[in-house]
């Protein structure tokens, strides 16, 4: 029986072959761009599940409270880790991880006396029971051994073989500048679905930084794992009790007040768990060790796969519906030979699925084909793997449902037909389910104006963040990284890359803007007793003038005057300290341990400016000078160039720094482009939506086309009768373009406020966004107008200027 089906419709799809090429192209690019867009949304989904644990392991994070404001921040003080462990009888264990910012120099000497240096983005410290809790397998070494001695360090396998290549790693020795390490362990690549990753991992008790009790700063990423049944709420509500016992004193010691009075003048700490799974797609705090991903960007990639596969659909139930009349004979003959009319939706529901299975099996070819581009464009390393049978039959169930829900309204229309009224001919020219089809046409239209509009508002508000004022430079500036290592030969590198003709002028700086590795001071304003913890940079005298910032009042650092115990402040800090005349006004830093704390003067007011990405608010921001004794070694050279010829320059410098530091690599980068990752998965997502969007709207298109083709075959007697009576081709195209014109109305009217709605949504997320301008919606209306007219007008134009002779031929 199910054999006589087929073949039936197999001979149906054959014989109208424009029909099913239509429809298996439409559904076959609809289940290809669905099933692309749901490997990206699984892999978002995925961080960090791989862990057997996922479920009980919570990264610990803190809501730092300020009179003004607070802040959220991934990174909490090192030694909670311990104290957690020891006092929560939920607590199974702790672990921390400590990254290093910037790049650290890796020295390896092989047997012959060859130096190989190396230069590492991911070293990182943890505690030795971290493979532990974490899923990463070791190829090898043990895992409880491989982080026990200080200096002990395990490279990932891809690592290790840029090192040593086939020889076996363990037990050699790899040098940084301040710290030699033995390689212990191996283990396996970190899975690109995971919110953290290393290249080299070394034992944390080497890190001297570290060792101190500190309950006040933030410096670890700090994981703890649950015992089974255990509530993380109820964890949560016992973290103040750590406060109390541990941070307070420390509080109460550097700022000379007592706790309580801390609290009252608006500070605190506030300790929060969150779970590994939930944090690339629901966490965005500060210090985060991933730029991570959206779940608002989730759920819109959800709605343009679900869109697109609708649009498909309904492609395919316009175009059976409204060849339902050339089937009616065909129903009507089956009926009176005994047919039933279950069996005749079988037989239509079996052509629609099987249009549904074809179309999968090219959906997987266009997939095959397009794949790497789409892991290029997302970033990921997605695979389409149909070796199991399990996914196999998952797929193949999901198109079979999705050709029952295409073709269900069809298969009942066409199989209620009553073969009276068809065999007299009447069901010709009294098409049922006109109305349904229009409005599937205006819902179709109405998707395609949504995704638009969404488009338009989207690339808006990238524009508006890649070319707002940020308050400084950010044109022809080259950043030279890791200038540390220059020591005291910093200042002759200087003045050599200054006297270039191409080079306008270079500063240096701890931190760039863009990064968000700031660390905070706490201030205490002379006469207060109020602390306030504002963001740090330090920085030397050319930096203000090299990158363009404004004095708003006082002065810049200069030679001429000792700045060692002066300090820059934004407007944004003024206004969160309360100082009312800044000039000259005095702060004294706390330091933890400290025997005396360290006062600043106040000697300049810069005009606020987005240090970090514009997806934060501005913050307080303090600025010290490279005068200071105690400040950090400068990271980051900043140089300003006259010219666009980036490349000569690079060579230039780079020809200076080898002979400053032959062993050292040159590593730098450009500052226009490190700016505009902040911003990398917004892009990302933008040339989805627009890729998508495009596809879906020409989805759309090849179904239109379809129904207009079959429309003017339909009226092909009365346009040959209008032409006869004088009708001219204009007349003739206007008329057909008519009825479609008004559905396209009908879908602006539908779409435009709930794509208003969605969009002012998306953009909450935002603190600095674009305003949104309803023209912007109303062009996606026009645009689906123009593109509805240039998909109808062939077919229209075609029957328009057909001899009115032969179509008054047509039976």
């Amino acid at each position: 029986m199910l054999k006589n089906y087929l073949k039936v419709a197999l001979r149906s799809l054959n014989k109208n072959k424009v029909y099913t090429i239509i429809n298996i192209l439409g559904l076959s690019v609809g289940l290809a761009c669905c099933i692309l867009i749901l490997l990206h949304v699984q892999d978002e989904l995925s961080y960090d599940k791989f862990h057997k644990n996922a479920g009980n392991i919570y990264r610990v994070a803190l809501e730092r409270k300020y009179p003004s404001h607070s802040t959220l921040y991934a990174i909490i003080p090192h030694s909670f880790s311990k104290v957690i462990e020891a006092d929560y009888p939920e607590v199974e264990s702790a672990t921390r991880l400590f990254y290093f910012p910037g790049n650290t120099v890796f020295r390896y000497e092989d047997k012959k006396g060859n130096l190989n240096i190396f230069e590492e983005k991911k070293f990182v410290q943890a505690d030795s029971n971290f493979f532990d809790i974490f899923s990463i397998p070791l190829i090898k070494g043990n895992k409880t051994e491989v982080l026990k001695n200080p200096n002990s360090a395990v490279l990932t396998e891809e690592t290790a073989k840029r090192y040593f290549g086939d020889k076996d790693p363990i037990n050699q020795v790899i040098k940084t500048q301040n710290a030699d390490f033995i390689v212990t362990g191996i283990c396996e690549n970190i899975p690109s679905n995971s919110h953290f990753d290393f290249d080299i991992l070394a034992g944390i008790a080497s890190n001297q930084f570290l060792q101190n009790l500190n309950f006040i700063g933030f410096s670890a990423y700090t994981y703890v794992v649950l015992k089974d049944k255990s509530s993380p709420a109820k964890l949560e509500s016992k973290l103040p009790e750590m406060v109390l016992k541990y941070a307070a004193p420390q509080i109460e010691q550097n700022m000379e007040i007592s706790y309580q009075s801390y609290q009252e003048a608006g500070n605190g700490y506030r300790y929060f768990l969150q779970n590994i799974q939930d944090i690339h797609l629901q966490s965005q705090l500060e210090a985060e060790m991933k730029v991570n991903g959206s779940m608002s960007m989730v759920y819109i990639l959800i709605s343009i796969a679900l869109f697109i596969l609708m649009i498909a659909c309904i492609n395919f139930m316009n175009l059976t519906t409204a060849r339902s009349s050339e089937r009616a004979k065909e129903v009507g003959i089956r009926k009176s030979l005994g047919s039933f009319k279950k069996q005749l939706i079988f037989q239509f529901l079996t052509e629609s699925v099987l249009v549904s299975l074809i179309s999968l099996v090219i959906a997987f070819v266009i997939i095959s084909m397009v794949l790497p581009a789409f892991n290029n464009l997302v970033q990921k390393e997605l695979v389409l793997d149909i070796s199991h049978w399990d996914y196999i039959l998952f797929t193949i169930v999901f198109s079979s449902f999705i050709g029952l829900i295409a073709g269900s309204y069809p298969a009942f229309v066409i199989s209620s037909f009553s073969p009276v009224t068809i065999l007299k001919g009447k069901i010709i020219n009294n098409v049922k389910g006109a109305w349904l089809r229009n409005g599937l046409v205006v819902f179709q239209f109405s998707i395609s104006i949504i995704l638009i509009a969404g488009t338009l508002v989207i690339n808006d508000q990238l524009k508006y963040l890649f070319e707002k004022d940020l308050g400084f430079q950010k044109s022809n500036m080259i950043i030279v990284e890791r200038a540390f290592a220059l020591q005291d030969k910093l200042e002759i590198f200087k003045d050599q890359v200054r006297n270039m003709a191409e080079i306008e002028n270079i500063a240096s700086t701890t931190l760039m803007p863009g990064n968000d590795q700031f660390f905070g001071s706490i201030f205490t304003p002379e006469g207060k007793t109020e602390a306030f913890t504002t963001k740090t940079m330090v920085i030397d005298e050319d930096f203000e003038e090299t990158l363009g910032f404004q004095i708003v009042e006082g002065r810049d650092f200069s030679d001429n005057y000792n700045d060692s115990a002066t300090i820059l402040l934004n407007e944004k800090a003024v206004q969160v300290l309360g100082i009312e005349n800044p000039i000259g006004s005095r702060l004294s830093v706390r330091q933890l341990n400290a025997d005396v704390n360290p006062t600043y003067t106040v000697v300049g007011i810069v005009k606020n400016f987005h240090f970090q990405s514009l997806k934060d608010n501005i913050s307080p921001l303090a600025m010290l000078s490279t005068d200071n004794p105690n400040h950090p070694q400068t990271s980051f050279l900043v140089i300003r160039s006259g010219t666009t010829e980036v490349s000569k320059i690079l060579s230039n410098v780079e020809t200076i720094w080898t002979q400053f530091l032959p062993e050292e690599p040159f590593t730098y980068s450009i500052f226009e482009e490190d700016l505009m990752q902040q911003y990398k998965p917004e892009n990302t997502t933008s040339r989805v939506f627009v890729i998508f969007s495009f596809l879906a709207i020409m989805i759309g298109c090849v179904g239109l086309f379809g129904l207009a083709a079959y429309t003017a075959s339909k009226r092909t007697k009365e346009i040959g009768v209008r032409k006869v009576l004088g009708a001219t081709v204009f007349s003739v195209v206007f008329m057909l373009s008519k009825e479609f014109t008004k559905l396209i109305l009908w879908a602006m009217v539908i779409a435009i406020p709930v794509a208003y709605v969605l969009m002012d949504w998306w953009l909450q997320e935002f603190p600095y966004k674009i305003e949104l301008n309803i023209g912007v919606f109303v062009l996606s209306g026009i645009l689906a107008l123009i593109i509805a007219w240039l998909t109808v007008s062939y077919q229209s134009i075609k029957a328009a200027i057909n001899n009115p002779v032969k179509s008054l031929k047509v039976e």
